[in-house]
């Protein structure tokens, strides 16, 4: 629950290793504030937990697979609940950047899906269902500029943050008057580990300013942030633009 200033008092992050999420739990809460770290490797979160907390903000963790059943996840909410009181944040920041080429099986294309498309699904619908219910909080979904117009060889992750966008931001609208909030945020390349080696496109940033981008944008009523800002129109021109063309400017850029 907000405290008597409307601060944010408890911050959920499923999938807590990612440094995109974690850079978004600590702007929500810099001073004070219970942060949950929810993820599958306990090790890393752990260690993220440590590394987190500070003496008015202490740092828990739960265990969540984006690849287990709805059942699971609706229990990972229900479980931060219970210990921490209302959730006023559920971070969702789940996903692998998988190249086309890795995917050369059946099973690899439906882990990839499952990771990026199925398991956030049902991770938002289990979150908004669960703030609803409390009559207030506010859920955001970290998609990607890849939702607009998706590169070759991320064909996968980009139809997959395509849906998911889509879907969270229907959900967004389905809760107005609730008092529930959906802000979906499309960063950009954004330097972590998962990017490590890839070359770095125009616009390139890091977690904290995703973080800051997130932080402004809970302050007015946007349902839909780019970070950087610039790429709002950037990506609208992109998706504009015909397949060959599209395809030609790709190439430059790799080359």
């Amino acid at each position: 629950m907000r405290d008597g200033l409307g601060r944010t008092q408890t911050v959920l992050l499923l999938g807590g290793t990612s440094e995109i999420g974690q850079a978004v739990a600590a702007q929500l809460l810099p001073y004070a504030g219970n942060l949950i770290l929810a993820g599958r490797d306990p090790d890393a979160l752990a260690e993220a937990a440590r590394r987190l907390a500070a003496p008015r903000r202490p740092v828990s963790t739960l265990h969540y697979d984006a690849l287990a059943p709805a059942a699971a996840t609706v229990d990972v909410l229900a479980t931060a609940a219970a210990r921490h009181g209302d959730l006023d944040v559920v971070v969702l920041a789940v996903g692998v950047l998988t190249d086309e080429a890795a995917l050369t099986g059946t099973p690899a294309v439906e882990r990839a899906l499952r990771t990026n498309l199925l398991g956030p699904v049902l991770a938002v619908h289990a979150a908004a269902a669960r703030l609803r219910e409390q009559g207030h909080g506010t859920l955001i979904v970290l998609s990607s500029v890849a939702a607009v117009r998706t590169r070759d060889g991320l064909f996968s992750y980009g139809v997959a943050k395509a849906a998911l966008d889509v879907y969270a931001r229907r959900i967004g609208r389905s809760l107005r008057g609730s008092g529930v909030r959906v802000l979906v945020v499309r960063p950009g390349h954004v330097r972590t580990r998962m990017t490590a080696g890839l070359p770095e496109p125009p616009f390139t940033t890091g977690p904290g300013d995703v973080a800051a981008r997130v932080g402004r944008a809970l302050n007015g009523r946007a349902a839909l942030v780019h970070s950087p800002a610039v790429l709002r129109p950037v990506m609208t021109a992109l998706r504009l633009l015909p397949a060959a063309v599209y395809r030609r400017l790709q190439e430059g850029t790799n080359s």
